[in-house]
C-alpha cells in the first residue's frame, strides 16, 4: 500500500513539473498575443528609458487603434492615419504609417503581431513567476535587432519590453499598470483639433 501511495505521489509531482515547464516559447507568446488582441480596450501607464532619458507615458488602445501621450509628444492612430503633436514647436504631423512605424509608436503591437515578423525563444534569464522571451527578426532588413519581453506567468500580460535596434540603441519600456477591460470611445483615437487650434499641421500623407 505504501508503495502504491509512493508511485501515486511521484506521478503527481511529475505531472506538476510538466504543467510548469511544458509550455514552449511559441505557446506563451501565442497566448499573450491572443489576450492582447482580444482585449475589450487597453489602458496602460508606462515609463521609457531611452539612453538614460526617462519618459513617462500613457497608452489607450482598442483593436488596431491607439492614442499615446508622453511628456514630449502625443499621438493618435485611427486605424488609417496617425497624428503626432509636438508641444515644443506647436506642430502636428500627419502620416499614413507603415507597420514598422505603428510598432515604434505602440510597443504592444510587437506582442500582438509578433508572429509575422519575429521568431520567439526563451531567454537565458530566469524570473520567478515570469516568462522571459526573446524575439529575433525573421528578416535581415528589420531595423529591430531583438526584443526581450517579460510576461506574467498567470495573467500573460507583458510588464517590460527591451527593444534593441540594429544600430545598437536600447529602449526599455516598463509597464506600471495594464488594464485589458477599459471602455474606450472611438473619439479617443482621433486628433483633437479643438485642443490645439493654433498648431501648424504638416500633412505628409
Amino acid at each position: 500500500m505504501k508503495f502504491i501511495k509512493y508511485i501515486f505521489t511521484s506521478l503527481l509531482l511529475i505531472i506538476g513539473c510538466v504543467n510548469i515547464y511544458a509550455a514552449t516559447a511559441e505557446q506563451v507568446m501565442s497566448q499573450a498575443a491572443a489576450k492582447a488582441r482580444n482585449a475589450k480596450g487597453i489602458s496602460a501607464v508606462f515609463t521609457i528609458n531611452s539612453s538614460g532619458r526617462l519618459i513617462n507615458g500613457t497608452l489607450k488602445s482598442r483593436g488596431n487603434k491607439f492614442s499615446l501621450t508622453t511628456s514630449t509628444s502625443s499621438s493618435w492612430f485611427n486605424g488609417k492615419n496617425m497624428w503626432t503633436y509636438n508641444p515644443s514647436i506647436n506642430e502636428t504631423t500627419v502620416i499614413t504609417p507603415t507597420k514598422e512605424e505603428i510598432m515604434e509608436s505602440n510597443p504592444l503591437e510587437y506582442l500582438k503581431t509578433y508572429s509575422s515578423s519575429f521568431k520567439s525563444a526563451f531567454s537565458k534569464k530566469k524570473m520567478t513567476g515570469k516568462y522571459v522571451l526573446l524575439l529575433t527578426p525573421k528578416s535581415k532588413s528589420n531595423q529591430v535587432k531583438s526584443i526581450e519581453i517579460i510576461i506574467d506567468a498567470k495573467t500573460y500580460k507583458p510588464s517590460k519590453f527591451t527593444i534593441t535596434s540594429g544600430a545598437g540603441t536600447v529602449n526599455v519600456i516598463n509597464i506600471k499598470s495594464l488594464d485589458y477591460c477599459s471602455i474606450l470611445a472611438h473619439s479617443e483615437f482621433e486628433y483633437p483639433r479643438k485642443k490645439y487650434p493654433k498648431a501648424q499641421i504638416i500633412d505628409l500623407r
